[in-house]
């Protein structure tokens, strides 16, 4: 790419006119600067850029102040390496017609588990993640968001994935697991509650009518109604092993659908719901205070116990030593 051309779409100021004309990759990481290769300077620390410049970094595109003689390279100043870097992201887009699709996080992250069959890269809201992957995303493949604000920045034009789809469920074997069809795809015995098959189904429908290949042989560790089986100890013990388990939800709002949803299908003396004491659900539950406390609750007399949640927080704390306390309410 020209030097002037990059200039332009960074929307910065060539501060000299420099010896190099042009660059031939871009990176936000100073360790992999390739000779001939533009840095963006994304932390503003001096030592990056030395970096960078020994590794042979043709043009640097920063915010920050420098003072420079080098006329050797291209130093490209520009308001806010933020901004820069997000007009730099929708060149990108156009320019390798990247097909961006917008999902909802439920979508975003059961998708994440599919074998996708095709190139496709998975972003957020983390700018220096989504520059890196578009940098690393071949043409024409798939761009897939869960974050419909950053995605408007970045992309020009999207898609979206519709919320729900039709399937037909045929058996729901537990809370966890469910056999259903959906358009020509049968899952039999499939590790998703049925609350979450319509969500399911119109990814699926989608892939399908965009004739994307893919296979789903499993969607686990979402961290969306995740069970860990336990022991009236509170051990954790394998999948199904036990009939009592921990139920971890991520997300506020699919913690209020699971609520309800569950009580459909367990008593409630075999249900206790908790969330964490400075959550901002509305939802009637019990509060805890800290992921630790949960090694006070007895479970002799309950089969689930829902819970909004850091996972890592929670396993961590039922696997340390059990301390005698008082209980966690």
């Amino acid at each position: 790419m020209m030097i002037e051309n990059l200039t332009a779409i960074c929307g910065g100021e060539l501060l000299q006119k420099p010896s190099v004309t042009a660059v031939t990759g871009f990176t936000i990481e100073p360790e992999k600067v390739l000779r001939g290769g533009a840095f963006f300077s994304t932390d503003g620390k001096k030592e990056s850029i030395v970096e960078a410049l020994s590794r042979g970094a043709y043009a640097i595109i920063h915010e920050q102040n420098i003072q420079t003689d080098d006329n050797e390279i291209a130093w490209i100043k520009v308001d806010s390496i933020e901004k820069a870097m997000v007009r730099f992201m929708r060149f990108l887009m156009e320019n390798k017609s990247l097909n961006a699709v917008l999902l909802d996080k439920l979508q975003f992250d059961m998708l994440g588990m599919f074998k996708l069959q095709f190139d496709a890269s998975f972003i957020s809201k983390d700018t220096k993640e989504a520059f890196s992957a578009l940098l690393a995303a071949e043409e024409k493949s798939y761009i897939f968001c869960d974050n419909q604000e950053f995605l408007e920045r970045i992309a020009p034009q999207f898609e979206s994935v519709k919320k729900t789809a039709t399937a037909t469920i045929l058996q729901s074997h537990s809370i966890f697991k469910t056999s259903f069809v959906c358009g020509e795809n049968y899952f039999k015995d499939f590790f998703l509650p049925s609350l979450f098959v319509p969500e399911f189904a119109a990814i699926v429908e989608y892939l399908d009518e965009k004739e994307l290949p893919f296979k789903a042989d499993a969607i686990e560790k979402t961290g969306h109604f995740e069970p860990i089986f336990v022991n009236t100890a509170l051990e954790a013990r394998p999948f199904g092993t036990t009939n009592q388990a921990i139920i971890i939800e991520t997300d506020e709002k699919l913690f209020e659908r699971e609520i309800e949803w569950i009580k459909e299908y367990v008593s409630v003396e075999y249900l206790l719901i908790l969330a964490p004491h400075n959550a901002k659900t509305t939802a009637q539950c019990k509060r805890y205070t800290s992921a630790k406390s949960l090694q006070t609750i007895s479970i002799k007399s309950l089969r689930y116990i829902l819970t909004l949640g850091n996972r890592e927080q929670i396993v961590q704390a039922l696997e340390e030593p059990k301390q005698i306390q008082g209980t966690l309410f």
